[in-house]
């Protein structure tokens, strides 16, 4: 898969140099303007990482480099997968994309989203994660498939919404049409459960959940919060099945123009950044929760007995992948297999 990709990416980067696509240009003001790619709105807490590496960026270069910011996957039509690859092809210069999402480009990204891998919450990310091997060894991937990756951010650990009736067992998921990412895990899992995997894109399942042609989706809280999906979801599960992350990366053809003094002011401002933002997420979180229940929506936290229920459930799912991802890969994650 990535060598078929390395070979699309390469003819797309060709037809876009050839076309002049590229956005990198000097403006009249001799100032460079960079574009900047992000999955969810303004309102997100992601907007913490990028207001800052905006900030940062145009103070420290004198104002050579301006950054415009585009929210809602708005470069690529709303089409999450295909703001990946506008980063990988170079037709974005910069881009927050989440690892579940590049997964579609390598199957090894999807190690961090498998169910229930951080067994003990946060506590399991920073140790496997940010104190552990697992940020290098996602940033190694993201690099072979082109791309250069800065800093990690969190996207958090996803939830469930739905407008049918509270999800405590696997039974419960029985039939439900949940919209879930383009991503064959998820699909596999929730097929697994009895549910009716449904994937679109997220900018259709507001809509969708409001007219019944989905009966749910899953998120972490702060992209249920910046979609308004509470407004349209009667009941959330907190089963923090699946964590995701996302990566602060640069293009390779913006990274190639930048000087050894720009790199490293443009390293540090997305560390910085992402730091800045998993703090914001983490002290915000259980306070969108409250403001999901204070507007109405019906709040199921699952004990660890019925999360070792679903675990129970879920765990054909690692010998599905385990050859995909690999068990070495797995390990930098705290999951062995027997």
């Amino acid at each position: 898969m990535n060598k078929n990709w390395k070979k699309y990416a390469a003819g797309l980067f060709t037809a876009s140099l050839a076309a002049g696509l590229f956005s990198t240009g000097a403006l009249a003001d001799d100032s460079i303007d960079l574009k900047l790619s992000l999955t969810p709105s303004e309102s997100s807490v992601w907007m913490v990482a990028v207001d800052y590496f905006k900030e940062q960026v145009e103070e420290k270069t004198d104002g050579r480099y301006t950054i415009s910011v585009y929210p809602s996957e708005q470069l690529a039509g709303g089409d999450l997968i295909k703001g990946v690859e506008m980063l990988l092809t170079g037709s974005t210069d910069i881009a927050l994309n989440s690892v579940m999402n590049t997964s579609s480009f390598d199957p090894r990204l999807t190690v961090t989203s498998m169910p229930w891998i951080f067994e003990n919450g946060y506590d399991s990310v920073d140790e496997y994660v940010f104190n552990g091997e697992g940020a290098d060894a996602i940033k190694d991937i993201f690099t072979e498939l082109g791309a250069v990756p800065l800093a990690i951010g969190d996207n958090g650990f996803r939830q469930i919404t739905n407008n049918v009736r509270p999800i405590t067992t696997p039974e419960d998921l029985d039939g439900l049409k949940i919209r879930t990412p383009a991503n064959s895990m998820y699909i596999d899992l929730f097929t697994l459960f009895g549910a009716d995997p449904t994937s679109m894109n997220f900018s259709e399942v507001y809509t969708s959940l409001q007219n019944g042609t989905i009966d749910g989706q899953e998120n972490p809280y702060d992209t249920i919060r910046s979609a308004q999906i509470q407004e349209v979801s009667k009941y959330l599960t907190e089963w923090n099945y699946s964590y995701d992350m996302f990566v602060f990366s640069l293009s390779q053809k913006l990274w190639d123009s930048l000087s050894d003094e720009d790199k490293e002011i443009f390293q540090t401002a997305a560390e910085e950044a992402c730091q800045k933002e998993i703090e914001s997420y983490r002290e915000n979180e259980a306070s969108i929760a409250d403001e999901f229940e204070e507007a109405g929506v019906e709040i199921t936290k699952l004990t660890d007995d019925q999360i070792q229920t679903f675990k129970d459930a879920a765990a054909p799912i690692y010998e599905s992948y385990k050859d995909d991802i690999g068990e070495d890969l797995f390990a930098k994650f705290g999951y062995t297999f027997n």
